[in-house]
């Protein structure tokens, strides 16, 4: 190995210096020594680039490169493989020569960098540094062709120069080349200081310190005499700053997509590591993609004397790589085709350029991996294993071919369960919580969920830190697996300290109040569940987690609230359209997070041809910082029916409190509306005539609401049930007497695949008393986006028999079932089909009359507000229905 390198070095020197023989005399000879090599891979084309450059463009300025037998010869005979200064200057008296170059370069990370000194040999001593850094090799040598005119032209002042009787002493120190950068800043970080005494060591250093600051890739250090000792001048160049990063071949991305994984910025300092760094990132990007020949080549074009410069990706996308064939062996148990589909990794289809299968990810194929043995692992086969994977590229590099092979083993069930330990409550409930029993097959993702319910109960008693020891026993002759867990409950855990972080807008306060813990309080599992469906459900933000970290000592806990906000301001808007109405347009102004204090304030309006609807509404969630909201919202509402005209104005009061933790709330409100009937047509219903003129309803309502959904926009569990009375008239006041009953409840349920079950069911009812009848602005109307879609909106009801007019009724059912799905998580946009059904009624219900649609929707969180998109299809429509109807809002689902 030795050998070999020898003669490398021996055909290297040979090489170069033959290449660049001076055919005449020169005034200035010089001897370039081998340069050493610092890196972890070779980089001896490297080097001999940087030599052949450095030794022919001092040829070319008239320099004579001398030395090259003596240092063959050091070689080859005397087997030197580095040169030290001491050699280096020997060498070069021996070859006549008047100045030697001794230096290094080196790769280490993504940088490339070369350093090297002059000597004089006449006069002994050093006569400059130089450092030079980049991140190719084209602008390495680049950066060295252009510093070899300039040691030239100083090796030519220095023969001419009188010799000076110097002292060793640093009379001055300068720096010379920067713009930007202050000479006090540099010298600060330099080690050699005015009247010490020169060190060729410390200059070294000095380099090293310039170069760390991080706005230099080049630094020359010249030494001279001065009256009284040694001028030392540091010839910096600046990094220029980065004028534009432009993206150059790609097509397969858009400059939008791959931007948002560089680093790199205009108007900052070049930096060629993060510049390596973000062509990497491009790359990992592409490969992501299935574009695993990518290649992505960084370019720095310099502008204005090298102050500024342009930063390029070149990339070159080269062939999509897809995947051919998934071959599964090992498995007997479990058919291809079933573990197949547990993969998001596919083999290319028909449809491929469509649906986007078979495209190859590396870390979507390991996770995929992971999905098979936990399916295994699930289903009894703790014993399955990974024999091997691979993925071989094909010749002509289109094509990807995976193999899996499995070693599946026997199917085990529980044997004996055993609790040991310290006991919090009964075995019996520990068991419940387990929710497996001796003869199951073993299901290990269960038993975790088990294990962790265990935990829950624990943490609920303040036991934060409890441990489960679990041992296994595997029996192989019966194929059990009997479990032993062993707990501890370690000493009781308090809260110490709640910090919360990521708020810009929405006060500590506000979110300190819906954690459910508070600092002195002993830990609590199910006070951190319910605070983190609490931030949740505000509605506030677009990210919310609770995490946990210990405390001062082992009996305290930290508890960390991280949220990312979203806009709770929003201008929004709506758009409908009806046979009645024609186009309805409805707007609105609303904050759900007034100056961060939580204060809602909303202002809308909806507009049609025939009606208009404003209402303004204030509500104060939490009155004095108590648990206690309080509101009020003012309305004007017109509308044109085909044989009457309806206006009210009014507004309403509403306070509410808790009744039991932060599930249930109670609440009372007042209602005050005055209401015309006007422009009653002679054809009209006889109810409506008898309603024609001026009412005022004032009324006092009551509910109750349960509300345990795990987020306000989109839950995927938990339940709202609502129950309200409203009673008008009588001790109240007004002219118009009626009770109204109405009770709701929405269930959710989480299902496979990320999807949510979602059903509904709605019942009203409303009577008069004293002998007066509803007033038809009281009674119930159904049809719409949020009672039967596919139904044009309070199109559904009782008619008259005489006029055939929609006069709403006394009773109502409705009951909806949605199927909500994932369309773009990224986006936060999902899709859901439903089944309506419901019906009002002038009396008792009759199911046997409900009405029924089905229809499809999509459901967006915009940066406006939540949007809804849906189509909604009759199944029976009558003569005077359509037979589809698309309804498209702004706002909270149903």
């Amino acid at each position: 190995m030795k050998l070999t390198r020898l003669l490398f070095i021996t055909v290297f020197l040979f090489s170069v210096f033959t290449h660049h023989a001076w055919a005449g005399q020169a005034d200035t000879r010089v001897a370039v020594l081998p340069f050493d090599m610092h890196s972890d891979v070779d980089i001896s084309e490297l080097r001999r680039g940087v030599m052949e450059v450095m030794a022919g463009t001092l040829h070319d300025a008239g320099a004579e490169v001398v030395g090259m037998e003596l240092i063959k010869g050091l070689v080859l005979k005397g087997g030197v493989e580095s040169f030290d200064e001491g050699t280096a200057i020997e060498i070069s008296k021996k070859a006549g020569a008047d100045f030697a170059i001794l230096g290094s370069v080196s790769s280490l990370g993504a940088a490339l960098g070369a350093d090297w000194r002059i000597f004089d040999i006449k006069e002994g001593k050093l006569l400059r540094f130089y450092h030079k850094d980049a991140y190719s090799e084209d602008e390495l040598l680049d950066g060295i062709e252009r510093t070899a005119r300039s040691m030239y032209d100083r090796m030519v002042a220095q023969s001419e120069a009188v010799p000076a009787a110097g002292k060793d002493t640093i009379e001055r120190i300068e720096v010379v080349g920067n713009r930007r950068v202050d000479d006090e800043a540099v010298v600060k970080e330099v080690v050699s200081k005015v009247g010490r005494p020169f060190s060729p060591d410390d200059v070294k250093d000095d380099i090293r310190r310039i170069f760390g600051m991080g706005y230099f890739e080049g630094v020359v250090v010249d030494l001279s005499d001065g009256a009284s000792g040694k001028v030392l001048t540091f010839i910096v160049e600046e990094k220029p700053l980065v004028k534009s990063v432009t993206l150059s071949g790609n097509k397969e991305f858009l400059d939008d997509k791959i931007n948002e994984v560089l680093t790199v910025k205009t108007g900052t300092v070049l930096d060629r590591v993060i510049v390596k760094e973000d062509a990497e990132r491009i790359k990992l990007l592409y490969e992501a993609g299935g574009y695993y020949l990518a290649s992505v080549k960084p370019e720095v074009i310099y502008e204005g004397d090298r102050v500024e410069a342009g930063v390029v990706f070149n990339i070159d996308e080269g062939a999509l790589v897809k995947v051919k064939r998934i071959t599964i062996t090992g498995n007997e148990v479990f058919s291809d085709r079933k573990l197949k589909r547990l993969m998001e990794t596919k083999k290319a289809g028909l449809f491929s350029f469509i649906t986007g299968s078979g495209t190859f990810n590396e870390y979507i194929f390991q996770s995929d991996l992971s999905k098979v043995m936990k399916y295994y692992f699930d289903k009894g086969y703790i014993l399955a294993d990974l024999v091997d994977e691979r993925v071989l590229l094909s010749e002509d590099k289109k094509w990807f071919y995976i193999t899996i092979t499995l070693k599946e083993g026997a199917r085990f069930r529980v044997g004996d369960i055993e609790l040991t330990g310290e006991i919090l409550t009964t075995r019996e409930e520990l068991r419940e919580a387990l929710k497996i029993e001796s003869g199951d097959v073993f299901n290990r993702s269960r038993f975790n969920e088990g294990v962790d319910a265990m935990s829950f109960i624990y943490g609920d008693k303040g036991y934060a830190y409890a441990d489960f020891d679990i041992k296994t026993g595997v029996n192989e002759e019966d194929n059990t697996v009997g479990l032993t867990i062993n707990i501890t409950r370690n000493e009781l855990v308090y809260i110490e300290r709640i910090d919360i972080a990521g708020n810009v807008r929405t006060r500590d306060k506000v979110i300190r109040r819906e954690v459910e813990v508070e600092e002195g309080e002993l830990y609590s599992s199910t006070g951190l569940k319910r605070s983190r469906s609490n931030l949740r459900r505000l509605g506030y933000f677009e990210e919310s987690e609770i995490t946990e970290s210990e405390g001062s000592d082992a009996g305290k806990m930290n508890v960390d609230v991280k949220v990312e906000e979203r806009p709770t301001g929003s201008v929004s808007f709506g758009m409908g359209y009806s046979s009645s109405d024609k186009v309805v347009l409805t707007a609105a102004i609303s904050q759900g997070n007034l100056f961060g204090t939580g204060l809602k304030l909303n202002l809308s309006g909806t507009v049609s041809a025939k009606s208009s609807n404003y209402v303004f509404s204030f509500t104060e969630p939490w009155l004095f910082d108590k648990p206690l909201s309080a509101g009020f919202n003012i309305f004007d509402t017109m509308r044109e029916y085909p044989d009457f005209d309806t206006d009210k104005q009014g507004f309403g009061l509403n306070f509410g409190f808790p009744v039991y933790k932060r599930t249930t709330r109670g609440f009372i409100g007042y209602r005050y509306e005055r209401v015309e009937i006007s422009d009653v047509s002679e054809t009209a219903s006889p109810t409506i005539k008898e309603e024609e003129g001026t009412s005022k309803v004032s009324s006092v309502r009551f509910g109750i609401v349960y509300d345990t959904r795990d987020d306000y926009f989109f839950p995927n569990e938990g339940s709202l049930v609502n129950f309200s009375t409203e009673v008008a008239g009588g001790a109240v006041g007004g002219n118009i007497n009626f009770a109204k009953y109405n009770i709701s409840a929405l269930r959710y349920f989480p299902m496979p695949w990320d999807t949510t079950l979602a059903l509904r069911g709605a019942y009203g009812y409303v009577h008069s008393f004293a002998g007066k009848e509803v007033p038809i602005y009281e009674r119930f109307f159904l049809g719409g986006i949020n009672s039967l879609r596919g139904f044009e909106t309070r199109s559904i009801g009782p008619k008259d028999p005489v006029t055939g007019e929609n006069i709403g009724g006394d009773t109502m059912v409705v009951m909806n079932t949605e199927l909500i799905f994932p369309l773009f998580p990224d986006y936060k946009m999902k899709g859901v089909v439903f089944f309506d059904m419901g019906n009002a009624y002038d009396g008792s219900v009759e199911f046997g009359d409900l009405r029924e649609s089905i229809g499809v929707g999509v459901r967006w969180f915009s940066p406006i507000g939540p949007i809804r998109i849906e189509w909604g299809y009759n199944l029976d429509p009558e003569d005077d229905e359509k037979q589809s109807i698309w309804e498209f809002t702004v706002g909270g689902m149903f």
